[in-house]
């Protein structure tokens, strides 16, 4: 199990390694997460009590506090934000009705929703795996900032393209998850399944879509792009 605790210690080895500040955040207190505006299981109050958020020059990521938290983006409701690559795309934990923390997703600003990992812990465990490489390149510790794109480079992963259907092809469908969401979008609202895919696949809604906002299914992640208006 990748724990808080285990991340932390890992982050704090990474900073002994390096020429310049690595920021760390302190978690959240154990009283706040009755006040979030989404359930915080067990596991995920474990990680985000000991790990507010982290920069490892020249990125940084707020995984509680974030400014855009309290924004819905056009993504679908439970979720939290941990991150934005300042151009308009977010990161994200899906979150079921009944509490339990998913994939971290991606919702690019160009409209891909792509798959970062399965879950909160696997992608910090991604995220700091990629730092760790960056601070091995020869000339490192002299600049930071032209190792940016070298850091999202480490951390794209390249995953297959998901199958998109229409919602009116889907009403019929044996399977009730896509059923009762189909039924409940526009014919025109396109369905990607999101359910055991691998790290790195992506749903490309935004060849056929310029502009639309996220749906989900309740029970599994399964998401429709609806059309949105202008």
């Amino acid at each position: 199990m990748i724990s808080g605790d285990t991340l932390l210690a890992r982050l704090r080895e990474l900073a002994a390694r390096v020429p310049f500040d690595l920021a760390v955040q302190p978690g959240v207190e154990a009283a706040d997460f009755d006040r979030w505006p989404v359930p915080v299981p067990a596991e995920a109050r474990e990680l985000l009590g000991r790990l507010g958020g982290f920069a490892v020059p020249p990125v940084e990521f707020a995984l509680t506090g974030h400014p855009r938290q309290a924004g819905d983006h056009g993504l679908p409701h439970p979720h939290w934000l941990v991150t934005d690559d300042g151009g308009g795309g977010v990161t994200w934990v899906d979150i079921e009705a009944d509490g339990r923390w998913g994939q971290v997703l991606m919702q690019y600003r160009e409209g891909g929703l792509h798959v970062e990992a399965d879950s909160l812990p696997h992608w910090l465990d991604r995220l700091i795996a990629a730092a760790e490489e960056l601070v091995e390149e020869t000339g490192f510790e002299e600049g930071v900032q032209q190792y940016a794109d070298y850091f999202w480079d480490l951390l794209r992963l390249d995953g297959p393209e998901l199958p998109l259907h229409p919602a009116a092809e889907l009403r019929g469908s044996a399977d009730p998850v896509v059923a009762h969401l189909a039924a409940r979008v526009p014919d025109g609202a396109l369905i990607a399944d999101l359910r055991g895919v691998l790290p790195g696949s992506r749903a490309r809604f935004d060849r056929s879509l310029r502009r639309y906002r996220l749906d989900r299914a309740v029970g599994a992640p399964v998401f429709a792009a609806v059309p949105a208006e202008g």
